[in-house]
């Protein structure tokens, strides 16, 4: 499954950005709970207004229907976020739009037994002209790749996360502790789900990389950049996905990249 899109036929090269995506279930679960999906409004007006929006999601390990929730959490969250009735503030908008859509994967998960305790993590990236916005919760991650220097934007919300911000564990200890897939904030949780947001400015040939937590299960930070730098093609990311795979493949696996060609 390459390239989700939720955007009718268009002229790709007019486009702001160059998206890529690449999703795999790895070589020992039996399903994919990773979804992701972008749209890059047709409509001059709302591209404007809206901006666009590049969300990844991945179902919470061990619960059930976890790929429900991934993909009604994408889904719900795009069309809240273009068709709800929300502020026109772009920030306002879209907390009030994840935070609705925070309600919704809570309530499917209270009122349908074959849904009980789904969870999910869920990042989404919104580029408005030259700005960023980030509303995010769990420990799926979003990377900013700007001049040779890759940062992460997110803060993951699980227990390993908690403890390398601590400084109790190392970056190493962190990828192979045997606790490393606990969460301590998902959607599903509560009906009241406030998510971290972060905003900021945006520059040509800024690439920003959204991955679920199975990649970095078997690759490391810096390994990751040098692939990115390397290569953002669809083939690119393919190779990421096939060398995690090589060293084990344990969980699914996804990567989207926006490259940003021109700001408009």
């Amino acid at each position: 499954m390459h390239n989700l899109i939720m955007k009718s036929k268009r002229d790709i090269n007019s486009d702001p950005f160059l998206v890529q995506s690449c999703t795999d279930m790895g070589k020992v679960r039996d399903n994919n709970e990773d979804y992701h999906k972008y749209h890059i409004p047709n409509d001059k007006s709302i591209l404007r207004d809206l901006g666009s929006l590049f969300i990844i999601s991945d179902g919470v390990g061990g619960n059930s229907a976890g790929e429900v929730a991934s993909a009604e959490a994408v889904n719900v969250l795009l069309q809240e976020y273009y068709f709800g009735m929300h502020s026109s503030k772009v920030p306002d908008r879209l907390k009030s739009a994840f935070q609705n859509t925070a309600m919704h994967v809570y309530d499917l998960a209270s009122s349908n037994t074959s849904m009980r305790n789904m969870k999910c993590t869920l990042s989404a990236l919104l580029i408005k002209q030259d700005k960023f916005f980030i509303s995010h919760i769990g420990d799926s991650k979003i990377f900013l790749l700007r001049s040779n220097k890759m940062l992460q934007l997110t803060k993951d919300h699980s227990l390993v996360g908690k403890l390398l911000r601590l400084g109790l564990i190392s970056a190493e200890e962190a990828r192979v502790h045997p606790n490393r897939h606990i969460i301590l904030k998902a959607l599903g949780d509560q009906p009241i789900m406030p998510a971290d947001f972060y905003s900021g400015r945006i520059m040509v040939n800024d690439i920003f990389c959204l991955i679920t937590d199975g990649i970095l299960e078997h690759l490391t930070l810096d390994e990751l950049k040098t692939f990115l730098t390397k290569d953002i093609s669809n083939v690119g990311l393919k190779k990421i996905i096939n060398e995690s795979n090589n060293r084990g493949g344990y969980d699914n696996m996804t990567i989207m990249t926006v490259k940003v060609k021109n700001i408009k």
